[in-house]
C-alpha cells in the first residue's frame, strides 16, 4: 500500500492548528499499537482516552473514536505522519476487529452504491426520474422529523446543564428514556441509543460528573456540526448522519 508523504499529509489538514497538534502526536511513544496491511493503517493513540484510529491512505478516508469534529482529526494526521517519517515502526500485520469492521462497512456501502447505480441505469428516463422524486420526498420527510428531534434535544440539553449535574444525578431512568423515546420517534435512533447509555453515568461512581460532561459536550458538538453540515466535507457529513441514526445507505445521501 503506497503511503503519503509528509507534504501530502499536511495538505489534508483542515487547519494549521491540526498540523501542529498532529506533529506532536507523530512519535512512536504516543502509539501503543500501530500497524498496516494492503488496505489501511491503524493505531491506538494515547490521549485523554485510548483512541482507535483508522486510515485508508488511497482515498483517503479516516475514522477515529475521539470526539473531534475536524476531518481528518489530529490523531489520523499524526498516524499518517508516523508512517511517512518512520515507516519501519508501522509493521505489516493482522488488523484488529475494529479496523476490519470499518473496512467492511465501507465495502458494503460501496457495493450498495454501485448496485443502486446499476439498477437505475436499467430504467427508462421517465421511471428513473419518478424514482428520484419519490426518494427525495422520503429523504426530505425523514430529515424534517430528525430536525424537530434535534431541536428538542438541544433544548433538553440546555435545561440539563442549566439545572446542574446534581439535578441529573437525582433523576430516574425515565428522565433519560423520555427524551430517548422522542428521538426514536423522530428517527434519530443513534442519538436515542446514545442518550440511554448516558443514563447509567450518574450512578457509575467517582468521576461520574466529568464523564457525563464529556459525553454531553460531544453530543452538543454533534448538534453544532449538524447545523453546518452543508459546508462540511462529505465523509464528515456521512459520519454525522450515521451517528444520528441514518443507515449507511442513507448516510451516503447528499445534504
Amino acid at each position: 500500500m503506497p503511503l503519503l508523504t509528509t507534504e501530502q499529509v499536511i495538505a489534508l489538514a483542515p487547519d494549521t492548528a491540526s498540523v501542529k497538534a498532529a506533529r506532536g502526536l507523530a512519535r512512536p511513544g504516543k502509539w501503543p499499537t500501530v500497524g498496516q496491511n494492503d488496505q489501511a493503517l491503524w493505531g491506538e493513540c494515547k490521549g485523554s482516552a485510548l483512541y482507535q484510529v483508522c486510515v485508508d491512505p488511497t482515498e483517503p478516508a479516516f475514522k477515529c473514536t475521539c470526539p473531534s469534529r475536524k476531518y481528518p482529526c489530529k490523531h489520523a494526521l499524526g498516524l499518517l505522519l508516523v508512517a511517512a517519517n518512520q515507516p519501519d515502526v508501522v509493521p505489516i500485520g493482522e488488523p484488529p476487529a475494529w479496523l476490519s469492521e470499518w473496512l467492511a462497512k465501507r465495502e458494503q456501502a460501496a457495493r450498495r452504491k454501485a448496485a443502486r447505480a446499476g439498477a437505475d441505469s436499467d430504467l427508462d428516463p421517465e421511471r428513473r426520474a419518478k424514482r428520484a422524486v419519490a426518494k427525495d420526498k422520503r429523504v426530505a420527510e425523514r430529515q424534517r422529523k430528525v430536525e424537530i428531534g434535534l431541536e428538542e434535544l438541544e433544548r433538553w440539553l440546555r435545561d440539563l446543564v442549566r439545572q446542574g449535574l446534581a439535578h441529573a444525578q437525582q433523576q430516574s431512568a425515565r428522565y433519560w428514556d423520555g427524551m430517548a423515546e422522542r428521538l426514536w420517534d423522530a428517527q434519530a435512533r443513534g442519538l436515542a441509543n446514545w442518550l440511554r447509555e448516558l443514563a447509567s453515568i450518574p450512578a457509575s461512581g467517582e468521576g461520574w460528573g466529568e464523564r457525563l460532561l464529556a459525553q454531553l459536550g460531544s453530543l452538543y458538538l454533534l448538534l453544532e456540526d449538524h447545523r453546518r453540515i452543508d459546508v462540511l466535507p462529505e465523509p464528515l457529513r456521512a459520519d454525522i448522519r450515521s451517528r444520528i441514526g441514518w443507515s449507511w445507505q442513507e448516510a451516503d445521501l447528499p445534504a
